[in-house]
């Protein structure tokens, strides 16, 4: 702080001025050290306490200021006890500072350990908060405790309750409970929507209106209700932005498929709609460089492979997938493929 403001003092003009200054700096002098806020300690703290790289401890002293480590010391205390690292510690602090100044024993042990309580061990608890530590801040009586028993309803177990909080923590802030009853109403038995809630739960965090639309589009495809495709159409169909659906068709038919191939197909595997723009250099291999009749190699494919698959893999498993394993059946076809793509010297076992 002297350094600073002898700093200062050097771009001020005036004896007048500069007299003032020193007499400044003299009463700041007498002051006892302990007592002066220094401008950096909430940057210092959160980079020799809490784990913070300078950048981040910066940005993060923008949203809090610590005036005293008393409570900060007894913040990170309590998520040590439960099991938090050092990198734990770095990262939930990093995305939520304003944690440091919450009291430790009113507002966060009780969430901590109604998570221990019901079966969350302290490793996956660190997970789940470290992804979302806004849970912290929420209401333990009005919003965790009435989501988490609405889920168990569903999930039964607390083992499969933690399985799903680590695919999405939304279900346990504003899960739209009526989802639920939608997916009912259109003839999804629970035990599907149990699957759904803990392999695809950011579907039922959609608004319900939107959900509504797509569970009837959904159905309108040909879906089974009462099957896990439907979920997986479903999910596919949910995470399409407005346009896609027919964006995707407009590539499959620029191949030769009917429109109803491509529904048929995508009723027996609905990832085969998920892949996005980089993913059509697959197709450009399937049907413009083999130089194949569609039906003859798309029909084999869809009969022993996942078309779906197909365009989401790598160079390599691509060749070995769905090259050299139909040698027998189609034995010309990866001599259009060394011819059109290059000379492949080392052939996947």
């Amino acid at each position: 702080m002297f350094r600073s403001l002898c700093g200062n003092l050097l771009r001020w003009n005036g004896d007048s001025t500069t007299h003032f200054y020193f007499l400044q700096i003299k009463s700041i002098s007498h002051i006892p050290k302990s007592t002066i806020q220094e401008p950096s300690s909430t940057v210092d703290y959160l980079v020799n306490s809490c784990g913070l790289s300078p950048e981040s401890a910066l940005r993060a002293a923008q949203q809090i200021d610590i005036k005293t480590a008393t409570k900060p010391d007894s913040v990170l205390e309590l998520f040590g006890n439960y099991g938090f690292t050092n990198t734990h510690i770095a990262k939930l602090i990093t995305k939520h500072p304003s944690l440091l100044l919450a009291d430790p024993n009113k507002t966060l042990k009780p969430k901590l350990e109604f998570f221990r309580n019901n079966g969350i061990s302290d490793p996956i608890l660190a997970k789940i908060l470290c992804a979302d530590p806004v849970i912290l801040r929420r209401s333990l009586e009005n919003q965790i405790i009435p989501s988490f028993n609405f889920l168990k309803r569903f999930l039964h177990t607390n083992q499969n309750i933690a399985f799903s909080l680590g695919r999405t923590t939304w279900i346990l802030h504003n899960f739209p409970k009526q989802n639920t009853t939608i997916l009912r109403n259109h003839g999804v038995p629970e035990t599907i929507i149990s699957k759904m809630i803990m392999t695809q739960p950011r579907t039922l965090c959609f608004k319900p209106d939107k959900l509504s639309e797509t569970v009837l589009k959904t159905i309108e495809m040909g879906f089974d209700p009462s099957s896990l495709k439907f979920v997986y159409g479903l999910c596919t169909l949910s995470r399409m932005k407005k346009g896609a659906w027919e964006a995707k068709l407009a590539v499959y038919m620029s191949f030769g498929w009917s429109e109803d191939e491509i529904l048929s197909m995508f009723r027996k595997q609905p990832n085969c709609m998920a892949f996005g723009e980089e993913d059509q250099h697959s197709f450009e291999f399937l049907h413009e460089h083999t130089e194949l009749d569609t039906g003859l190699y798309f029909q084999g494919l869809r009969k022993k492979g996942n078309m779906g698959k197909a365009l989401k893999v790598t160079e390599d498993e691509f060749l070995k997938n769905y090259v050299v394993k139909y040698q027998e059946d189609l034995p010309q076809l990866l001599k259009i493929y060394q011819t059109k793509m290059g000379a492949i010297e080392d052939l996947p076992n």
